[in-house]
């Protein structure tokens, strides 16, 4: 891959955060699929049948997340089929009754299985949508693969789950937490701080379902109080959320950990963003704002 430009690197050099993106899927379905047969779209992938491609197509298009994922190396199969939150997993004898089951799941309806009360950890290596997931995504799933207590931890790699420029890409289910640049020289810490019930700080997104600067607020506040030796449960409180920002706009927000009190002020920045390395081949991308954060400070 002489000569190639990673988006990974160019979001790097420009100083981009992956703080403040966190969001993860409220839904993942994930079916059982080669890694080497994988293509994009996930439902366009070599010995799909077109009953099952359309199913996947349908579910996708419901709001569902459908992943493809595999395993390397083991010699334990993963189930055909498994739902998260709910961590249930189940074979099917027909692909009928297996296709009955994504249209059942993505109407709202669980099918039966046997539930699964390991943490799972999907790492996106879909090489086939990114250069960077492929390049850094794959060695942090092998480490994470080589190093985690499989009575723990369920790993996964799988197709494209987004956030190609902040590979490694993980979602951590049914927690809900996404975390970026995940490398494999991580993996323990990550593995640790999650065995432990906590965030790994160094990759963590952002809490899902938050606005981008109460996302990157909390984390300054986490890391103060990791830094610190404080209580690390944040409550933040704000005269109301910017609107439409620019480029230079300021936000300040007042975090209380215990009996600590920080104010956070956060800055609007322009970023030019290419979202994947196809984008970076074709000179293509966008200017977007980011909120980054500016100062913090113990209040008096």
């Amino acid at each position: 891959m002489a000569g190639h430009v990673f988006c990974r690197d160019l979001c790097l050099e420009r100083g981009e955060p992956h703080q403040g993106t966190g969001d993860a899927p409220q839904r993942v379905l994930m079916l059982a699929w080669p890694r080497g047969k994988w293509r994009t779209p996930r439902w366009e992938s070599v010995d799909m049948s077109p009953a099952l491609a359309a199913s996947i197509h349908e579910a996708a298009q419901s709001g569902l997340h459908v992943a493809l994922v595999d395993r390397v190396g083991e010699s334990e199969s993963l189930p055909q089929l498994t739902a998260l939150p709910e961590s249930v997993s189940a074979d099917f004898s027909s692909e009928a009754d297996l296709i009955a089951a994504i249209d059942a799941y993505a109407a709202g309806e669980v099918f039966a299985g046997t539930f699964d009360p390991r943490t799972t950890i999907i790492v996106c290596t879909d090489s086939r949508r990114d250069a960077c997931c492929a390049r850094y995504g794959f060695s942090t799933y092998k480490a994470l693969a080589a190093t985690a207590d499989r009575e723990k931890f369920n790993i996964v790699q799988a197709t494209h789950i987004g956030g190609c420029r902040f590979a490694a890409s993980l979602v951590v289910m049914p927690q809900r937490q996404r975390y970026g640049r995940m490398t494999a020289g991580q993996a323990p810490a990550f593995l640790e701080a999650l065995s432990r019930g906590q965030i790994f700080l160094p990759a963590y997104k952002g809490r899902t379902d938050e606005p981008e600067p109460l996302q990157v607020a909390e984390l300054a506040a986490l890391q103060w109080a990791a830094d610190n030796d404080a209580p690390a449960s944040v409550r933040l409180s704000h005269g109301g959320l910017p609107d439409t920002p620019q480029d230079g706009d300021e936000f300040v927000l007042s975090a209380e950990l215990g009996a600590n009190r920080l104010s956070i002020r956060l800055r609007a920045r322009t970023f030019h963003v290419q979202g994947n390395c196809g984008v970076v081949a074709k000179g293509g991308g966008g200017d977007q704002i980011r909120w980054c954060l500016d100062q913090m400070s113990v209040a008096s």
